[in-house]
């Protein structure tokens, strides 16, 4: 038996100091849209969303992000290269447009632009709770 994938993956999942101002933030920065959210949860008062590009409709499109509140653990300083997940990566058509809109909103880049392992090329940057991110352009071929 093996699995079978869709060509998709669902969602990676943000445990957020504030979701509402998080879920704000990616929209006003990436554009991205609230798909799901829930009613208030405790002990926090906070909702979790499923948040994604506008230009796919529902629940069931993939690219997500899932904004959930955080628990009471303080939040450890890590390196890219930390052990666990490093990063989320956005596809985008257009890289030097992508690149432009995250400039003129006073995105925090981290580092220079740089070929993407696969061909490409991507920036890294940083969101409001300081989540690394990166915007990458694939090759055509």
């Amino acid at each position: 038996m093996s699995i079978t994938f869709t060509d998709a993956l669902d969602h990676v999942a943000i445990a957020a100091d504030d979701t509402d101002a998080l879920v704000k933030w990616y929209h006003r920065m990436l554009g991205l849209v609230v798909k799901a959210q829930t009613e208030p949860q405790q002990p926090s008062g906070q909702r979790t969303y499923l948040i994604g590009p506008p230009s796919v409709e529902g629940v069931h499109c993939g690219m997500m992000l899932e904004i959930m509140p955080r628990n009471e653990h303080v939040r450890r300083p890590r390196d890219s290269h930390d052990p666990g997940i490093s990063h989320v990566a956005w596809r985008v058509t257009d890289f030097d447009a992508a690149y432009a809109h995250l400039s003129s909103g006073g995105v925090g880049f981290v580092g220079a632009v740089v070929q993407a392992v696969g061909g490409g090329r991507l920036i890294s940057f940083v969101d409001c709770e300081g989540n690394l991110m990166q915007i990458v352009e694939r090759s055509r071929g």
